[in-house]
């Protein structure tokens, strides 16, 4: 997708210049993730024309790999846009989507090749794309049962978009995704809005363990908290770890980012193992410093490097310029 923004508190009926920025939640774990030494590749379709070109161009980038991308010729096919207002309370973020037949909502499903999951490491999907059409719904589910048949594991971020579908909607179409999934993040909010799970984080955890979890105890499963961190039930055992202080305001991709650290995390990456042997930090502090870094960063990606992100965790400062 792209998203566009006017400058500052203006409202789109004010506006006569946008800023743009690349944006998708899926893509915006991948390039962070890839950022921290990774390596990704990003699965989906764009218009063979200058904006889908302006996508790939910028996850190329970050390092992620967009050779498995399907291109679209067609000349109505489309890219996915969404306008933002950013204002205070009491007005607060106003969105608006213009995503309807885009090239992946309207893509046959057959002309993506599943076949480069099965030398992955881990599939990570999210809760928005079979919400876009029932061809992307489709390509969902081949995905998960593929990684499925590989003995994959599956990453997946419920992230609900209440634009995209109803609550009750969601719930019944992510039933399946949650089941199969072997590390689950789910907001706090999602998680009542969709289910039903309030409580305190360790209960919520508990019900959702219950729900999806089959008795299964290597499922991981993460609550986000927003101001208050993040906390996870893995292996049976519950954590909790505190947000990072952070003066950033820009909200949009800083619970992809979240996704990417702890990703990075989960999957050894050489950075955490080294802070998790010498400060005994989990997957749950790297995705939380990786957030509170993204809140000060423009746009929807989360430009941070190893260092930046080491930095947080060791509750340094980086250098400033004298």
């Amino acid at each position: 997708m792209l998203r566009l923004s006017p400058a500052g508190n203006a409202r789109l009926e004010q506006a006569r210049t946008l800023a743009v920025h690349v944006a998708g939640t899926e893509s915006n774990t991948l390039a962070c993730l890839s950022r921290l030494g990774m390596r990704c590749a990003w699965l989906s379709a764009l218009p063979s024309n200058p904006l889908g070109r302006l996508v790939a161009g910028e996850l190329e980038s970050h390092g992620v790999s967009t050779s498995h991308v399907v291109w679209c010729g067609d000349p109505i096919a489309r890219l996915g846009t969404y306008w933002v207002e950013e204002a205070p309370a009491p007005l607060g973020t106003q969105v608006v989507y213009d995503r309807a037949h885009s090239a992946i909502a309207s893509l046959d499903p057959s002309a993506i090749e599943p076949s480069v999951i099965d030398t992955a490491r881990l599939l990570h999907l999210t809760g928005i794309t079979p919400a876009l059409s029932p061809q992307a719904r489709t390509i969902f589910h081949r995905h998960i049962n593929r990684a499925r048949e590989r003995n994959v594991p599956i990453s997946f971020d419920v992230n609900y978009r209440a634009k995209l579908w109803t609550a009750q909607e969601a719930a019944r179409e992510l039933e399946e995704p949650c089941h199969a999934a072997d590390l689950l993040f789910c907001t706090r909010s999602d998680a009542a809005e969709l289910w039903g799970l309030t409580g305190d984080p360790a209960s919520v955890l508990t019900a959702m363990s219950d729900r999806f979890g089959h008795g299964n105890t290597e499922k991981s499963l993460v609550l986000t908290l927003g101001a208050e961190g993040s906390a996870q039930l893995r292996r049976g055992e519950y954590t909790h770890a505190p947000a990072y202080p952070t003066a950033g305001t820009a909200r949009f991709g800083s619970g992809d980012a979240f996704a990417a650290g702890y990703l990075y995390a989960f999957l050894d990456g050489s950075h955490y193992v080294t802070l998790r042997d010498e400060l005994g930090l989990t997957p749950l502090h790297f995705g939380n410093a990786t957030a509170a870094l993204k809140r000060c960063i423009e746009g929807d990606i989360a430009i941070v490097t190893p260092h930046e992100v080491l930095s947080v965790l060791r509750g340094g400062q980086n250098a400033r310029f004298r």
